[in-house]
């Protein structure tokens, strides 16, 4: 067993993920206002199915050869049913509860929960400064819940929609981490075209009562373009640039950019949903920021090599 450090320079990578976490962003306000007008699995399934076209298209474009072995079908299936169905399930019913701008602040805290899963399974070693800065984490999170409108406890929807959105991040951290565990011989966009449409045949299924008896012709231009932005550039394109990103850089370093969306979704909500962010969630925000920058830094995680 050897330990290899990763080193913060910015490269090519680093600029696909910061693209990556713009693309979420601005999708927490886009899938708000989809989600207004259409029932959250209608919108799951249908930004599913076109998530997985897109990845096919990019699989038959770059492989020639679509195989996987059963074991790799296995951990696709248990990725793509329990860690992004689980997970998707929890955002958009989530999203439809709270708003955009703490929905994204809440899954800024993604790296704290991947650093931990990575420690526990010792793909990832993390000293003294990364165990401080997932404390510090812990409390942004735990301030920008309490900043909610309303307060907890006092608005039962929007601490509903909270929680969803607690369960959704534990769940992309294990999605995260079943990349690196799993599939280290298998093509990165293999993995995501497999993964993708599984979710996309589990949430079909699950939602069958709920797409047949959608009144498809009620539903608005900006609502159809919600849909189509989110199942085109965040679950076509975006996911394979993030899994390439786990593949290249490692788990913790890459769902570090998971603290960028929050940026994004603040002003955008601002601007679209007209919503407002308190101070006490704008101190969380700090926080979390702070947390995983100080997490983050030079030689504060060592990668573990099995060899």
């Amino acid at each position: 067993m050897k330990s290899s450090q990763h080193t913060t320079r910015f490269g090519t990578t680093d600029v696909l993920l910061v693209l990556v976490t713009t693309i979420w962003g601005l999708n927490y306000v886009i899938s708000k206002i989809s989600l207004q007008e259409m029932n959250p699995m209608v919108f799951n399934s249908l930004r599913f199915v076109i998530g997985a076209v897109i990845c096919w298209i990019i699989l038959l474009f770059r492989e020639t050869n679509f195989k996987v072995s059963k074991g790799e079908l296995f951990h696709l299936f248990i990725m793509g049913i329990v860690a992004h169905g689980i997970n998707q399930v929890a955002f958009v019913y989530g999203v439809a509860k709270t708003s955009a701008s703490t929905a994204s602040l809440i899954l800024a805290a993604t790296p704290m929960c991947v650093a931990f899963l990575a420690g526990l399974l010792k793909l990832e070693k993390a000293n003294g400064k990364t165990i401080m800065g997932i404390v510090i984490s812990f409390g942004g999170v735990a301030l920008v819940v309490m900043g909610a409108a309303g307060g907890i406890g006092i608005n039962v929807e929007s601490d509903v929609g909270n929680m969803l959105i607690v369960i959704a991040t534990l769940f992309w951290s294990l999605y995260t981490i079943m990349i690196r565990l799993y599939f280290k011989d298998i093509s990165i966009v293999k993995v995501t075209t497999y993964s993708m449409t599984i979710t996309a045949v589990f949430f079909s299924m699950i939602s069958l009562k709920q797409i047949m008896a959608a009144d498809w012709f009620s539903y608005s231009g900006a609502a159809w373009t919600g849909v189509i932005y989110s199942g085109i550039f965040v679950f076509g394109i975006s996911y394979t640039l993030w899994n390439i990103g786990v593949r290249k850089v490692g788990p913790t370093r890459t769902s570090v950019y998971a603290n960028l969306p929050p940026f994004v979704s603040i002003l955008t909500g601002r601007l679209i949903l007209g919503e407002m962010i308190t101070k006490t969630q704008i101190l969380g925000g700090l926080l979390i920021i702070f947390g995983l920058i100080y997490a983050n830094q030079k030689d504060s995680v060592k990668q573990v090599e099995k060899g």
